[in-house]
């Protein structure tokens, strides 16, 4: 989803977007291909916040989306091992990290949007820092049937071609292989179209 939201985030006018992962493959497609004009990674300086400070002259980004959720990773091994332990143990069910470097980082009278999956209770939620800045949240499941037939018209005036996030093509047959491959980011996986 995250390619998705850098596309659009360009095609809608977004002066300066900022593309966060671990993962190079995805980082150059978020460039190369999304229109990313900075990249981050966060396995090689953890630091996520002070990262896009620093990029925003001091002030934070206007807009940052989260399109992680609960199965969000980072750099901070020991945070992520905690997190983990909490989850395994039912005493967390969401790695909220993404949601709280995004709520840190945004500029103050920012927006912060979540697309990322979230399933229930998460620790240490910034709420002095949300209240504070006067950020706000918008979150939500996507109304389909509301921005379908918009998107479909974009994509045939040429607007945007979402194409570029189809990295597999494989046979419906071979389903739960396809998956598996996704799930472990085998191949340099993003996205898979089944073919009947």
């Amino acid at each position: 989803m995250g390619q998705f939201a850098i596309a659009s985030a360009v095609m809608l006018g977004a002066e300066r977007v900022i593309a966060i992962d671990e993962l190079d493959y995805r980082l150059q497609m978020a460039r190369n291909k999304a229109g990313a004009t900075d990249i981050i990674n966060f396995s090689e300086d953890a630091d996520i916040v002070e990262q896009l400070k620093e990029l925003t002259g001091g002030r934070g980004p206007d807009a940052v989306i989260d399109a992680v959720g609960m199965e969000a990773s980072h750099g901070h091994d020991a945070l992520q091992a905690v997190e983990r332990v909490k989850q395994a143990t039912r005493s967390e069910s969401d790695r909220g990290h993404a949601l709280r470097d995004a709520i840190l980082a945004c500029r103050p009278g920012g927006i912060v949007s979540v697309m990322g999956v979230y399933g229930g209770l998460m620790d240490k939620f910034p709420s002095g820092a949300f209240m504070n800045k006067g950020l706000q949240l918008r979150a939500g499941q996507a109304p389909v049937q509301k921005y379908l037939k918009p998107l479909l018209e974009r994509i045939r005036n040429g607007d945007i071609d979402p194409s570029f996030v189809v990295t597999h093509r494989m046979e419906l047959g071979t389903a739960p292989d396809a998956y598996e491959i996704f799930k472990h980011k085998q191949d340099d996986c993003m996205k898979v179209v089944l073919k009947p």
